[in-house]
C-alpha cells in the first residue's frame, strides 16, 4: 500500500513537474535590439508574424512565408503564380499607416500575431507609431530599416528573429552581390556620361518621384540621374509636372510605371504623340515599361521586389557594360 501511495506521489510530482515546464515555456521571452536601436520584449518562440504594410511582408514572402500570420490585402492570381500558395489561406488582416489601422481590430487581436514588423523610414514619427501601435495591440513591434542599402541587415536581422539564418545569409548574399556588381560598374562611368532618366507615373505619364527619395532611390543606385532634381520643387515625393518640364529636361531614357495597365496605355501615348517626340528618349526608341511581376521593379512598393529592379535598370542604362 506505502509502495502504491509512494508511486502516486511520484507521478503527481512529474505532472506537476512538466505543467511547470511548459508555463516557463509559453511565458519564455527575450530582449532584442532592432533597427531603430528600440529594446523589444519578444516571445522566445515566434510562429506568426504580421508586417504593417507591403514593405514588411513582401520581404516576408522571401525569407519565411510560413510565418506570415496576417495579409495586408487579398493575394493576387500573379503573386499566387509566383509566390506559391503557402499563404493562399492566411487571413487578411489590413494594415496600418501611421496609427491609423483599416482593418477589423477584433479578428487582428484573434489572430494575435507573436510580433509585429513595422518597416520603413527610421524616423522619430515611425518610433512614435510603432510604440503606439504595441500599446494598441499588446504586441510588441519590431522596427525594420527599409532602406535599401540596410537590405542585408534586414535579413539577417529578421532571419535571427525567426530562426532562418540560413535562407537570412542566401539572400544577404545575393543582394549585396548585386550592389557590388552594379557598382563595380557605376563607379567607373564619370558623372558627365551618366544617363539621364525620366520616371514617368500616372495615366498621362505626367507624374514622378523626386530624385533622392525611397521611392526613386533605384535609378541613381543603377546609374542614372534622375532628372527630376531640386529644381522641380514640391512638398510631397510623388510630383505633377508638364510635358515642357519633361522636355526641358530632355532624359536619354524614359521608364513607365505600369500600375496594372495591361494595355500599355501611357506607353503608347508617349511612343506616338508627336509632343512627345522631341525629346532623346522618345526619337532614339528608348522608352521602357517597367516590369511589374509579380511586383513593380523599381517602386510601389519600395520592398526587396527593387533588388531585381536594379539589374533590369543598369542593363537598360549601360547595356554595353552591366
Amino acid at each position: 500500500m506505502k509502495k502504491r501511495i509512494l508511486l502516486l506521489i511520484i507521478a503527481l510530482m512529474l505532472v506537476v513537474g512538466c505543467s511547470k515546464n511548459e508555463e516557463v515555456k509559453e511565458a519564455g521571452s527575450r530582449t532584442v535590439v532592432d533597427m531603430a536601436g528600440r529594446s523589444v520584449e519578444i516571445p522566445e518562440n515566434i510562429e506568426k508574424v504580421y508586417a504593417t504594410g507591403t514593405l514588411g511582408t513582401i520581404l516576408l514572402h522571401t525569407l519565411a512565408p510560413e510565418n506570415i500570420g496576417g495579409l495586408n490585402s487579398e493575394m493576387s492570381e500573379m503573386e499566387l503564380k509566383y509566390l506559391g500558395d503557402t499563404n493562399k489561406d492566411t487571413p487578411v488582416l489590413g494594415s496600418w499607416k501611421g496609427t491609423q489601422y483599416n482593418g477589423n481590430i477584433e479578428e487582428f487581436l484573434m489572430v494575435k500575431p507573436d510580433i509585429i514588423i513595422n518597416m520603413g523610414d527610421v524616423s522619430e514619427a515611425y518610433i512614435s507609431d510603432s510604440e503606439e501601435i504595441e500599446k494598441q495591440t499588446g504586441i510588441p513591434v519590431l522596427m525594420v530599416d527599409g532602406s535599401i542599402d540596410k537590405t542585408a541587415e534586414a535579413y539577417t536581422f529578421l532571419g535571427q528573429i525567426l530562426s532562418k539564418e540560413d535562407r537570412a545569409k542566401e539572400l544577404s548574399d545575393y543582394f549585396s552581390e548585386t550592389m557590388a556588381s552594379v557598382k563595380g560598374v557605376i563607379d567607373e562611368i564619370p558623372e558627365a556620361d551618366r544617363v539621364k532618366v525620366y520616371y514617368a507615373m500616372g495615366p498621362k505619364g505626367l507624374e514622378t518621384e523626386l530624385r533622392g527619395t525611397i521611392n526613386s532611390e533605384i535609378i541613381e543606385i543603377a546609374g542614372g540621374i534622375n532628372v527630376a532634381g531640386s529644381n522641380w520643387k514640391s512638398e510631397s515625393r510623388r510630383i505633377q509636372v508638364s510635358l515642357e518640364q519633361v522636355i526641358l529636361e530632355n532624359p536619354d531614357v524614359i521608364i513607365i510605371s505600369t500600375d496594372g495597365d495591361s494595355n500599355h496605355q501611357v506607353y503608347n501615348d508617349i511612343t506616338n504623340n508627336s509632343s512627345w517626340s522631341v525629346i532623346s528618349a522618345v526619337k532614339d526608341g528608348k522608352v521602357y515599361e517597367i516590369p511589374g511581376i509579380p511586383y513593380d521593379w523599381i517602386n510601389r512598393p519600395p520592398s526587396v521586389n527593387r533588388i531585381i529592379g536594379i539589374k533590369w535598370l543598369a542593363n537598360i542604362l549601360y547595356s554595353d557594360k552591366y
